[in-house]
């Protein structure tokens, strides 16, 4: 801490309170520190020196409030759902603090931090995770799938990574092919292989099918997920989407695959909610979190209206659906 305060502090100020807005305790008087990393508030409490400490790359919002007679209040909403509401002494201060705090990724310290470190220290943090060593855990490569570099340098999907499993049967024209009939370009692609059972998971975006459109190399390559499954006759194809927004979809060219054109495929349809529904209802959900001392029924009021533990319902629903197909139907699932 002292390290901080005295290298990269940009601004520091004195009596700051931080109201607790869950209870009605008093607000902690404190001082206020903007560091190259963090916010750092420290009570000025004689027993305990209390520190509340929040990193740039969590703040997702901040509001400068109307200034009232006890001084400027400044609201940080953090990604993972905490809440400081500050209350600074002077508007100048705390304009000052508002238009220090950093929003933009490519302002936060770690992009302009240059360590005295050779090379190889400075790769050690990309080597964290290794795809190639995830994919031998799950028995990869085998006599069912392969490695794919038909999207290296990205050329093919510029939102999927580089090294890619994809079955045997699959060659580069159909994976290509199938590619240009799907949303983004994001064809099938493995995700998870169970070896016990060979059953496998396969992600790819929505088809371009519209109405009526169809593509014989995304048939092939259905296909080849199927036969790179042979403990089952057919593949699910799950479509988290609710039915009525997938055929909506279909009106812009989108949509879902025509179960006329694929063989050996059952559709499940699992009704999760686009991310837009889900924001709103996370945003009802900790707006009943906040309320100060509510009653029981008030907060569980809140917290059905919001419609939060239907969606929690739905994803969970899916996961289980899907597990128990792999585990127990041993088919393959697209989704």
């Amino acid at each position: 801490y002292h390290h901080l305060r005295t290298s990269f502090c940009f601004t520091e100020v004195e009596n700051v309170r931080l109201v607790d807005r869950i209870s009605s305790k008093k607000a902690a008087l404190g001082t206020l520190y903007l560091t190259a990393t963090h916010v750092i508030f420290v009570e000025n409490a004689p027993d305990t020196r209390k520190e509340t400490w929040i990193l740039h790359s969590q703040i997702s919002t901040i509001e400068k409030q109307a200034t009232t007679a006890t001084g400027c209040p400044l609201l940080i909403r953090c990604k993972n759902f905490q809440l400081l509401q500050l209350i600074v002494p002077q508007e100048r201060d705390c304009h000052d603090v508002y238009i220090s705090l950093i929003l933009k990724y490519e302002e936060l310290y770690c992009f302009s931090f240059n360590p005295k470190l050779d090379k190889e220290e400075r790769e050690q943090g990309w080597t964290l995770i290794d795809l190639s060593e995830e994919y031998k855990r799950m028995g990869l490569p085998n006599n069912y799938w392969q490695l794919s570099d038909v999207n290296r340098d990205y050329r093919v999907c510029d939102s999927y990574p580089t090294e890619l499993y994809v079955p045997k049967s699959a060659t580069a024209h159909i994976i290509v092919g199938s590619s240009k009939f799907r949303s983004r370009r994001r064809f099938p692609a493995l995700s998870y292989y169970y070896k016990d059972n060979h059953a496998s998971i396969c992600r790819s975006s929505q088809p371009l099918s519209g109405f009526s459109a169809r593509c014989l190399e995304d048939e092939q390559m259905l296909q080849a997920i199927r036969k790179a499954n042979p403990g089952s006759d057919f593949i699910y194809v799950v479509d988290t989407r609710p039915k009525l927004n997938a055929m909506a979809n279909r009106a812009a060219g989108k949509g879902y695959e025509n179960e006329d054109n694929y063989s050996n495929i059952k559709f499940q349809f699992i009704g999760i909610e686009n991310i837009h529904v889900m924001r709103s209802s996370l945003q009802k959900m900790l707006e009943v979190c906040e309320l100060k001392s509510p009653s029981m029924s008030d907060f569980l009021w809140g917290l059905e209206n919001s419609g939060w533990l239907r969606h929690i319902k739905a994803i969970m629903d899916a996961g289980i659906f899907i597990a128990k197909v792999r585990g127990k139907g041993r088919a393959a699932c697209e989704l």
